[in-house]
């Protein structure tokens, strides 16, 4: 009995010690691609955030992370790249709820490790918070590391930078005021940028999926009455927006 007990103190004390390192991963697979989210701590060999004090966990909505993640754009710097964004809509809709439960449950002195891979190849990065800042620093995006060594001269040479939008900025180090430019830092409420309203259709089912569960089968038929209403123009659009506004009074 001893000896069996000694044996099982092993595997146990591997467990608690992931569980203690780690303390989060999830996988989720959709349409060909793999995504993992872990932890990892903020003191990771070159991480240049040893004097950075992270206000985590952090506290932000599933259709803000959503948000953020559309206004995420990136241009390569080789002639004729254009710019994109780093996740496609796909990747927002699965991506969004993981780090929504990731940001909830990150700790102090941990930051969150993202890697996806999809038919593209690997984007791969850290997230984490201080202040009021969300930052999003890659390495890959989409099997393009951000540091490539060039083939012809021998030298290293930058494969792409990140496109700062409306509240985003470029992180700049304090000692040699260098610019990352693939580093952006982003106010946590950040506001709908111009690539989120043409993306509305990725984030209003977020919203949709929320309120779903609220509305009761009732009101849902109300409001369907009411649009066959005005689609019959049988009422116009002042009386239409009168009457939604009341049913959703009823709602909240």
């Amino acid at each position: 009995m001893t000896s069996n007990l000694k044996f099982l103190t092993v595997p146990v004390f591997f467990i608690l010690f992931g569980l203690t390192v780690f303390g989060f991963a999830e996988e989720a697979r959709s349409k060909g691609k793999k995504i993992k989210v872990t932890f990892r701590s903020q003191f990771y060999k070159n991480s240049d955030l040893t004097n950075i004090k992270l206000n985590h966990p952090i506290k932000i909505s599933q259709t803000e992370i959503a948000n953020h993640l559309v206004s995420l754009r990136y241009k390569g710097t080789f002639l004729g790249n254009k710019e994109g964004p780093v996740f496609s809509s796909t990747e927002v809709q699965t991506l969004a709820p993981i780090l929504f439960k990731a940001f909830s449950e990150v700790v102090p002195r941990k930051i969150i490790r993202i890697q996806l891979k999809s038919a593209g190849g690997i984007t791969s990065g850290d997230i984490f918070s201080f202040k009021k800042y969300l930052n999003w620093r890659f390495d890959s995006i989409r099997g393009e590391t951000f540091l490539q060594k060039n083939n012809v001269r021998g030298w290293n040479i930058f494969s792409w930078k990140m496109i700062p939008k409306e509240s985003q900025l470029y992180f700049k180090s304090r000692v040699d005021k260098r610019i990352q430019k693939n580093w952006i830092v982003s106010k946590l409420k950040t506001p709908i940028s111009d690539h989120s309203n043409k993306s509305s259709s990725l984030i209003n089912p977020l919203q949709k999926e929320s309120l779903r569960g609220n509305i009761s089968p009732k009101l849902e038929e109300k409001l369907k009455h009411l649009k066959y209403l005005h689609d019959e123009e049988l009422i116009n659009e002042e009386e239409y927006k009168n009457q939604k506004k009341k049913i959703f009074e009823e709602l909240f």
